[in-house]
């Protein structure tokens, strides 16, 4: 994990202080340049969330269940680019005794406006057929970079932006607090889990869902 030094609060008032006193930033116009890159951890959250949901959640779809228990999702995504380079998405791979299998595409970039955008087999996993068909080099654990034939995200007005960025954080809390709960509940989602762990899981799956529906609207 990375660490900042943070500097004291007078000592950051004093050099807000001096760079306004000389001129170098206007009081008015302090533009904040915004980190839309998502992290590699965070989607890993996401889409370690939108697996469990899928077996955890009820047990009514027992082929869903036969197909995602046991499983586990690989730390170590495919970085999709875009066609200036930058991330665009991560591919998680879904494994089952060390196997990939299926796999989980979330954001990698907070403009798109949600987190977990695929959850599926892409046709090929686990067929015998590369690992991912876009990429320019590929790894069945899931440690590849390559490039997506998409354009990228546009430049949106301060609006549309703010609200795309709302709308990936509530996806992203949601998936924050499941993972923060399971840990609590001395749940590592690292690993396979019991038949009582996922009982558990489930649980804390539907609170945060009854929580996600009780929050007010933004205004």
């Amino acid at each position: 994990m990375n660490h900042r030094m943070i500097p004291p609060l007078a000592s950051v008032a004093l050099i807000v202080a001096c760079a306004i006193a000389c001129g170098c930033v206007a009081v008015e116009e302090q533009p904040v340049a915004v980190n839309t890159t998502v992290p590699v951890e965070s989607g890993w959250n996401q889409a370690t969330v939108a697996i469990l949901e899928q077996y955890t959640l009820t047990r009514s779809n027992q082929e869903a269940y036969d197909t995602f228990n046991g499983s586990v999702v690989s730390q170590n995504p495919a970085i999709l680019l875009d066609s200036n380079g930058d991330p665009l998405y991560y591919r998680y791979y879904v494994q089952k005794n060390g196997e990939p299998f299926y796999a989980v595409q979330v954001s990698a970039n907070k403009l798109l406006g949600t987190t977990v955008t695929a959850i599926s087999d892409f046709g090929y996993i686990g067929q015998g057929g590369p690992v991912n068909s876009t990429m320019n080099g590929s790894d069945s654990c899931g440690a590849e970079t390559g490039f997506v034939r998409v354009t990228p995200i546009p430049s949106y007005s301060d609006k549309y932006t703010q609200l795309m960025l709302e709308s990936w954080e509530a996806g992203d809390t949601y998936a924050q607090n499941v993972m923060r709960d399971a840990k609590n509940a001395g749940i590592d989602l690292s690993k396979p889990l019991s038949d009582e762990e996922q009982e558990i899981v489930g649980e804390i799956l539907w609170e945060q869902v009854r929580q996600q529906r009780t929050l007010p609207l933004t205004q």
